[in-house]
């Protein structure tokens, strides 16, 4: 908002003590509805943006409001743990001034809803590719279930080149293990646990892999894979539910490094076609990643908001 000429002010939501109660999708959704609310309260200005359709959920906006989010409730909150947010989101979303969905699936699950709709992408930065490739592959497994770390290490066990490494971020040895034996799946050879990383170490594997590695059950928008598109590592991925934005990039790019399904078979085939482009192929892969990923970079990003965001929510420039 800043860079494209209005004036903002971020407000904190502080949750304090009550935060130790989320422990259920219907209690942290209220909770966090409700922090948002207080903090909220006093606020003046021309427009208000929630920066979550949680944090729109309870409030009792006095004037006009837009939201940016990643995903919907009637989406990624099913089942009776999902009940009230999902009651609660329809008319919330159809009383904004403007919708911002941040990828095309958000954008998608929203259309029809009655008020405009903006896609506001989350920018992605450019990073530059090592000038050797000396990680075989790369993969993000923080919450091993969601992001399918068994069906990850069956798929590579299968597919792996000989003397093949992964390197797996966001959780570590003792923690990825305990899952792996809770599934059945052993550790498979080439495994590395690299545990939590400080954000610009993990981007240095991304640059030096020669493939990015995705199992997830369900993505949002998904940053870790855009991140590896950026660095011009090709993105080999299950079709993850949700508005996982790099899957119909992905599919663009190279659809054979998408798996047909959500199963070790599939990735496995998928992880073979990765491997199998070769220096020239990976080269050429980035040189169309990086077109394709034009829209999401700051500058572009800064003219969505300029010409169609500040408008819409009856905001001028500074």
């Amino acid at each position: 908002m800043r860079g494209a000429g209005a004036t903002c002010d971020v407000v904190p939501v502080r949750i304090g003590a009550s935060g130790r109660l989320r422990r259920h999708p219907a209690a942290t959704d209220l909770i966090e509805a409700l922090a948002a609310r207080r903090s909220a309260r006093g606020v003046e200005a021309r427009a208000v943006v929630y920066s979550t359709i949680t944090a729109a959920l309870l409030q009792r906006s006095p004037g006009p409001y837009g939201i940016r989010f990643d995903a919907v409730a009637a989406l990624n909150r099913p089942g009776a743990g999902g009940a009230w947010q999902r009651r609660r989101e329809r008319p919330v979303l159809e009383g904004a001034v403007l919708l911002m969905p941040v990828s095309r699936g958000a954008a998608e699950a929203v259309d029809g809803a009655g008020p405009p709709s903006v896609r506001v992408p989350i920018p992605i930065e450019e990073i530059e590719p090592a000038r050797e490739r000396d990680v075989d592959a790369v993969a993000y497994a923080g919450y091993p279930r969601k992001r399918g770390l068994e069906l990850l290490c069956a798929a590579w066990a299968a597919a792996a080149p000989a003397g093949g490494r992964l390197v797996v971020g966001g959780v570590d040895g003792e923690r990825g293990l305990r899952w792996l034996r809770r599934t059945g799946v052993p550790e498979p050879a080439g495994l590395t646990w690299a545990g939590e990383l400080p954000h610009d170490r993990w981007l240095d594997l991304v640059r030096r892999a020669r493939l990015y590695l995705n199992a997830s059950r369900w993505e949002d928008f998904g940053i870790a894979p855009m991140e590896a598109l950026a660095a011009g590592t090709p993105v080999v991925t299950v079709p993850t539910p949700g508005s996982f934005e790099a899957l119909p990039l992905a599919r663009e790019l190279a659809p054979e490094l998408v798996a047909e399904d959500l199963s070790a078979g599939s990735l496995a085939t998928a992880i073979r076609a990765g491997f199998a482009l070769g220096d020239a192929g990976r080269d050429r892969y980035r040189a169309r990643a990086l077109e394709l990923l034009a829209p999401y970079r700051e500058p572009a990003v800064q003219r969505v908001v300029a010409q169609q965001v500040l408008p819409a929510l009856g905001v001028g420039r500074a």
